[in-house]
């Protein structure tokens, strides 16, 4: 009889603990995050100032624009600019973990870490399972994002995931406003 009792008190037990602890949208551990995030800051404040990004695909043009905030400490990115679907991402280090905090124009908030890459200068940032304003880490949010140093300026991307698969990416190509093909794009879109 004991042993029959301690089985249902084991069960509940058991059951309060998943019902806690069960995957959600929580945050969850990441593996491989960068450890050199003395040079990932650097890169980041070096891309201070007003850009001019040509989306993949349509050849439309947005303006980028990163902002040191906080003594340098803080990477403000607005991406998309001075549109309704302008969005907002802040880099910052906490505790030696290079975060981004992503505000979506899906009215979410993503929050991510760097993590390596295999490929030396690149910047990666991936999802640590925690997603603002979303009731699973199932819906649309942005759960990676990508920055490339490119000779003319660099390439962003983003993986867009869905029921745990990558639904789609957006990438970008960013020149300086005042490079010479920032000011070629700068005078097409005048244009229009």
């Amino acid at each position: 009889m004991k042993t029959k009792k301690y089985g249902i008190l084991y069960f509940a037990i058991l059951t309060i603990l998943l019902s806690f602890y069960g995957c959600t949208n929580k945050q969850s551990e990441i593996q491989n995050s960068l450890t050199n995030t003395e040079d990932a800051m650097k890169f980041l404040n070096g891309l201070e100032g007003k850009w001019i990004a040509v989306l993949d695909g349509d050849q439309s043009t947005y303006g980028f624009e990163y902002i040191l905030s906080a003594r340098d400490k803080v990477i403000i990115e607005r991406l998309r600019t001075d549109i309704p679907t302008e969005m907002l991402t802040v880099y910052n280090l906490d505790n030696g973990i290079l975060r981004a905090n992503h505000f979506c124009q899906l009215q979410n908030q993503p929050n991510l870490i760097a993590v390596t890459s295999e490929d030396e200068g690149d910047l990666n940032f991936l999802c640590v399972g925690e997603v603002g304003n979303t009731k699973t880490h199932d819906e649309l949010h942005m759960h990676g994002y990508h920055l490339m140093k490119t000779d003319s300026g660099i390439k962003v991307w983003m993986d867009m995931y869905q029921d745990g698969a990558t639904a789609f990416q957006s990438k970008y190509e960013l020149f300086r406003v005042d490079s010479e093909r920032g000011q070629e794009l700068t005078n097409l879109e005048q244009k229009h």
